[in-house]
């Protein structure tokens, strides 16, 4: 805004002298011109409120409906005794990934749904709204995860990024009982199309996380360990993570200096992220802040239709 007002004193609606010490060699962030005469939504205002201010964006989603929740046991009615794949719903995926140790892998590692994939691609329609432009992207190793980001990036047409696998946006491991899910490696992941960084190296390794059980202040931790080291791995360029619910809620809180407790108000709010709910965080200098309102998505559930009620 101080843009505004030296336009207005040096652009003939007010002229000196009237005894103001204006800076007449200031080149404002935000010119007359580029306001111009239409009307500006609130995110239009809230991106020219901090302009020039914030050097990066942090994006942190949740993945989308995952076949277990959607279905319950349906690993129990949906392999044939060979361990073969076989669909037994429209809203299952037409295939999964074989897998080494077997189909009971994914009890603890689920794929999406059909439902879930199109409301990753549905999300990316937001970022497009926002001419979001997103660089560099670090996903959990969870196959729903997974699945997701590659879904959104095709939406985004982003195809060409390469995604980041790191461990250390599993989510906490109070969701995992006694052991963290056996996950697809990058390398079996993209002999399945996935578009995996096979150069990268993980912030926390697999071994790092396994082993012992994490308090809640050490998960916290470790979302701000990520989430600091990501950012601070690229000097430009806004940054994605898609991971889990209670991702969206820590690494943000962590960034933004909101030091929570483990309450059951707290796990309400992590566990209360809907599939594809994420959120913007920005940094100000030093400082992150939460960032914009967006447009999300939300639906209703479509019940197991049983026919023979007709009859």
């Amino acid at each position: 805004m101080v843009g505004v007002v030296w336009r207005a004193f040096t652009s003939g609606w007010l002229t000196p002298p009237w005894g103001y010490n204006i800076d007449l060699e200031y080149k404002p962030i935000t010119s007359v011109e580029e306001l111009g005469s239409k009307k500006e939504t609130y995110t239009e205002y809230y991106s020219r409120s901090f302009k020039g201010q914030e050097t990066r964006k942090l994006y942190i989603m949740r993945h989308g409906e995952r076949a277990d929740n959607a279905f319950g046991d349906w690993t129990s009615h949906c392999f044939d005794k060979n361990g073969n794949y076989f669909q037994t719903d429209l809203n299952m995926p037409e295939t999964v990934p074989k897998r080494s140790g077997g189909y009971n892998t994914y009890l603890k590692d689920s794929p999406l749904t059909k439902i879930g994939i199109f409301l990753a691609q549905l999300t990316s329609e937001a970022f497009k709204k926002e001419q979001i432009n997103v660089s560099h992207v670090y996903c959990s190793p969870s196959l729903r995860c997974i699945q997701t980001c590659h879904a959104f990036l095709e939406g985004c047409g982003k195809n060409d990024i390469k995604i980041k696998v790191e461990p250390g946006l599993y989510e906490w491991w109070a969701f995992f009982g006694d052991s963290l899910p056996e996950s697809l490696t990058p390398e079996e992941l993209t002999t399945w199309g996935y578009n995996i960084d096979l150069e990268y190296q993980p912030i926390i390794s697999i071994d790092a996380l396994g082993g012992k059980k994490e308090t809640y202040a050490e998960y916290c931790s470790r979302s701000l360990v990520v989430s600091t080291e990501a950012m601070n791995a690229h000097s430009h360029g806004n940054v994605l993570f898609v991971a889990h619910g209670c991702t969206v809620a820590a690494c943000s809180w962590e960034l933004t200096g909101k030091k929570t407790e483990l309450t059951q108000e707290t796990v309400d709010v992590a566990v209360g992220v809907p599939y594809c709910g994420f959120i913007e965080v920005s940094q100000c200098g030093d400082k992150w802040k939460k960032g914009r309102p967006f447009l999300h998505l939300s639906h209703t559930s479509n019940a197991v239709f049983d026919y023979s009620r007709l009859f």
